[in-house]
């Protein structure tokens, strides 16, 4: 119940934002932009959303691979798109859509739940890398180019500092075969009460890191080529702005770009919202006003950029829901 009063109060909120700055800005400026992108401009950075989330599910079916299961790829693309419905409406960082997807694969293709799950573990780990190679990469450009306030200046480099370590003791972990959080578990069961309702998850937690170890040592070549693929991934990301103001007759540097991407990050690294819903629009603004690019243009941008993710949460929602009803048909068909 607290998590939908949550839920409710946060999605309100940014609704709320979105329309405070709809009030500060002209409305029709922001579809006079969107006409002058045209169809043409549309389909162009849809193609290459459509592009991001291919690359991904490839990397992902490599790794399933590697792990001996070869799922369809139409079938890890459904699930990577719920995945991402779900962490896109559920206010945390990036997270939260990974197990309904390790249960989409393993109950769709008769795989076992637990290595499915270690598989999503490690697919989203090297997505996590490579996006924070772009961040740093980002980073440093941007701070060379631009003199950024001071309070963007130390949340970007406080940011940078804390993912850095947390991914590297991740990564250390992973590559050494230490058991980082069976460990964490265990210190955590130290406390009476939380003792013997962990046991069961401590088990479990324990086997899947057995299990994520075989990617960073027995399958090593298919876990260094998925992660080139999220790298290239990442790069499409990072071009999206730049495909984007192309048909607004604006050419985006390089720099500029760096900055969009690792100030955007920041933003969706911590939402509160549903989405960064409101965040993300008043965010933006600010955002491309630091390189010379008026609100109206700015809002045109995360207009875009919200209608499509909408689109990908009707799609995911399809996916969902001929999943539900395929398995309703087989249980009534016992």
């Amino acid at each position: 119940m607290k998590k939908k009063i949550f839920f409710l109060i946060s999605a309100v909120s940014g609704v709320i934002l979105i329309i405070l700055l709809l009030f500060l800005v002209d409305v029709k400026q922001i579809f006079s932009q969107l006409r002058e992108v045209g169809p043409a401009g549309i389909g162009t950075f849809a193609l290459n959303i459509f592009l991001i989330f291919l690359l991904d599910s490839i990397s992902w079916k490599l790794i399933l691979k590697s792990y001996g299961y070869s799922p369809p790829l139409k079938d890890i693309f459904s699930a990577k798109m719920v995945g991402f419905a779900i962490n896109y409406l559920t206010p945390s960082m990036y997270i939260g859509g990974e197990p309904l997807r390790t249960y989409i694969i393993a109950r769709r293709n008769s795989f076992p739940l637990a290595r499915v799950g270690a598989t999503v573990i490690v697919n989203k780990f090297l997505e996590l890398c490579a996006a924070l190679c772009f961040i740093y990469l980002g980073t440093i450009w941007a701070l060379i180019k631009y003199e950024l306030p001071r309070e963007i200046y130390i949340a970007v480099l406080l940011a940078n500092i804390f993912f850095g370590v947390v991914i590297g003791i991740v990564l250390v972990s992973f590559l050494a075969q230490k058991k980082l959080f069976t460990s964490l578990i265990k210190l955590i069961q130290r406390i009476k009460f939380l003792s013997k309702p962990l046991e069961k998850a401590a088990l479990q937690i324990s086997g899947m890191e057995n299990d994520i170890f075989l990617a960073f040592k027995e399958h090593r070549k298919n876990t260094l080529l998925a992660f080139e693929l999220n790298l290239l991934s990442g790069c499409l990301i990072f071009l999206k702005p730049l495909l984007f103001f192309y048909f607004l007759k604006i050419t985006l540097s390089l720099p500029q770009l760096a900055l969009i991407f690792v100030l955007t990050h920041l933003l969706f690294a911590f939402q509160v919202t549903p989405g960064s819903l409101g965040i993300f629009e008043v965010g933006g603004v600010g955002i491309y006003k630091l390189i010379g690019i008026e609100a109206p243009r700015a809002l045109a941008y995360t207009l875009t950029v919200r209608i499509m993710d909408f689109s990908q949460i009707g799609i995911a929602a399809s996916f969902l829901f001929r999943f539900g009803a395929k398995n309703i048909w087989k249980k009534e068909r016992k």
